[in-house]
């Protein structure tokens, strides 16, 4: 009986993966040119935009093309009322770039970076600079085009603790926040990331900070967002990964929250780009519930819907970022297991995904055609994205992403 079951489970995949292969002989394309979005994939994702409060675009980071795609998605629904932009950094750090894009766009965003390349993860690359100074230059009177939902960066410290030195009133004020300036230059200029303050300062350090600036409410701010993203990676490094992440995740729809209902009118619309993990609905391959299942609720309570992209070339060049080594950025030829699994699962030939533009599958009818065992029988991975995205845009060609300061 076993075996007959094992053979009727094994029947039915093969003839989803036959049902998908059928309806997608032909692939829906898609093409960005002059900072356009054109073809029958665009038309695709284009019919999705108007009823959505919030368009969600996880990635794996370091590729050009995400940013570039975002960029255009945010040109066209700006009639729709997409104005804000939710970012993978910390809300101190938001506050920053938000301040020299306004002054200087990408080219004053690199001036403050140089030397310190690692203090602002992802609008540290030239083509998500330009997403977020898309924002800041369309905001209008909207005060809060840019929301910072994350964690400070490991290398956030180098800006903040210059903001800190500038807050301080006293010359003993001054002398503490140089010391530490100090010790973080040495250990980036060493590339001792176990150096870091994110990662060697002790919960005593930043009670002693903070003892040293009392009644300095902004410095107070500062020390309090970079002790509890120093926690997060406190766990992290110490094997407590679920605890980490939990932890991380507690701070991101938190942090959300408040942007959102601090920004002016109701149900305010926005463009996320975050790592693929973040932005999916249900339960990660990390086993959190992140930012992408929150928003589910919140946009329906509105009338109004999500709309959930994934972009996961097949392959491509990418840049990684290894800020131990003397070149902290380097560029690498990338080839997606994942995507080429879930490419053969559905009986997709790879060269089906174009070298120049990029396919995009509709997830839904993927869904629907693989049915429950198909997709139990996905990896984690594959689940996580066939369950909890709309649409995955894909390509054979992904260029890297460009960093602004060396």
């Amino acid at each position: 009986m076993k075996s007959k079951l094992l053979i009727a489970a094994g029947t039915a995949i093969l003839g989803a993966c036959a049902s998908v292969a059928e309806t997608t002989s032909t692939l829906p394309l898609m093409t960005l040119d002059r900072g356009g979005l054109s073809g029958d994939g665009a038309a695709l994702l284009s019919a999705e935009f108007p009823d959505a409060q919030f368009i969600l675009i996880g990635e794996d980071h370091g590729f050009a093309d995400a940013a570039e795609l975002s960029l255009a998605i945010a040109r066209e629904t700006r009639a729709y009322g997409i104005s804000r932009h939710v970012l993978e950094t910390g809300p101190l750090t938001r506050d920053r770039i938000g301040d020299v894009l306004e002054k200087g766009g990408p080219d004053e965003l690199a001036a403050l970076l140089a030397g310190r390349p690692i203090a602002v993860p992802f609008v540290n690359m030239l083509e998500d600079a330009r997403l977020a100074d898309y924002f800041v230059d369309e905001a209008g009177e909207i005060r809060d085009p840019l929301w910072g939902v994350d964690q400070e960066f490991i290398g956030a410290p180098l800006l903040h603790l210059e903001t800190l030195k500038a807050l301080a009133t006293t010359e003993a004020q001054k002398t503490l926040a140089q010391t530490w300036i100090d010790a973080e230059q040495a250990a980036m200029g060493t590339r001792n990331l176990g150096g870091l303050m994110l990662m060697s300062a002790k919960p005593e350090d930043y009670s002693a900070l903070s003892a040293a600036f009392e009644g300095n409410a902004q410095a107070l701010v500062i020390l309090s967002a970079l002790a509890e993203s120093a926690e997060v990676y406190r766990l992290y490094y110490g094997g407590s990964n679920y605890a980490s992440n939990a932890a991380r995740v507690d701070l991101i729809r938190r942090q959300f929250l408040e942007d959102y209902q601090a920004s002016d009118g109701a149900a305010p619309r926005a463009l996320f780009k975050m790592g693929l993990y973040h932005l999916g609905y249900g339960t990660s391959p990390v086993n959190t519930l992140d930012l992408g299942s929150f928003t589910e609720g919140l946009a329906a309570a509105n009338g109004l819907d999500v709309v959930r992209i994934a972009f996961l070339p097949l392959e491509g060049r990418q840049t990684i970022t290894n800020p131990t080594t003397e070149e902290i950025f380097s560029v690498a030829d990338k080839r997606s297991d994942d995507v080429a699994a879930l490419l053969s699962v559905l009986n997709i030939s790879e060269t089906m995904i174009p070298s120049e533009g990029y396919a995009v599958i509709a997830l839904e009818k993927v869904r629907k055609q693989l049915e429950v065992d198909g997709i139990e029988a996905l990896s984690a991975q594959n689940r996580f994205l066939v369950l909890g995205y709309d649409y995955l845009i894909t390509t054979r060609g992904a260029r890297p992403a460009t960093p602004l300061s060396e």
